[in-house]
């Protein structure tokens, strides 16, 4: 404990000085020790990733003859794919295929699909599966589908042809 004489002079009350010395043995007790620092650090690896996304799908129209269905007719929408990759990847378009028809169709159509993107990539009406180099980046793919028959029209009914869109790294 911290005495203090009354008789000091300057003009200091005891008030004030145990005060003072209340305050002095305080700022000893509240003053923090000097700590240690530590760093902390994040580390991050990007890998080769490629990520297809479906927006949505397509929608056939129907030709005035009967013969052809197609996301370019009437009525018809392209399907929406988005491709994020990471690194230079091919995305491949599967071969088309009817996958749903009305049950008196009997005919024999020529399923057909074709690509086109954001960043300039397009193809022509394949009937087989095809594909697309692309690099780093968002790319955002319009993909067509079309059912040609010369004999037939097509009838009444529901009709679908899938395709399958994959990515893999570029060799």
């Amino acid at each position: 404990m911290f005495y203090f004489e009354p008789s000091v002079p300057h003009g200091i009350t005891l008030q004030a000085k145990l005060l003072l010395g209340f305050t002095l043995m305080l700022s000893l007790v509240i003053t923090p020790d000097p700590s240690e620092a530590a760093t902390v650090e994040w580390t991050g690896v990007v890998a080769n990733t490629c990520v297809v996304t479906l927006n949505s799908n397509g929608l056939l129209g129907v030709s005035i003859s009967g013969q052809a269905m197609s996301s370019e007719q009437t009525a018809g929408q392209p399907a929406s794919v988005a491709v994020m990759s990471t690194g230079s990847n091919v995305v491949t378009f599967g071969s088309p295929a009817l996958t749903l028809w009305a049950p008196s169709y009997t005919g024999s159509p020529i399923v057909s699909s074709k690509q086109q993107s954001n960043k300039g990539h397009s193809s022509t009406w394949m009937v087989t599966a095809h594909q697309a180099t692309i690099e780093p980046g968002d790319t955002l793919f319009e993909v067509h589908a079309q059912l040609d028959d010369a004999t037939n029209a097509f009838p009444m009914g529901a009709y679908k042809v899938s395709s399958e869109v994959t990515c893999a790294p570029a060799n």
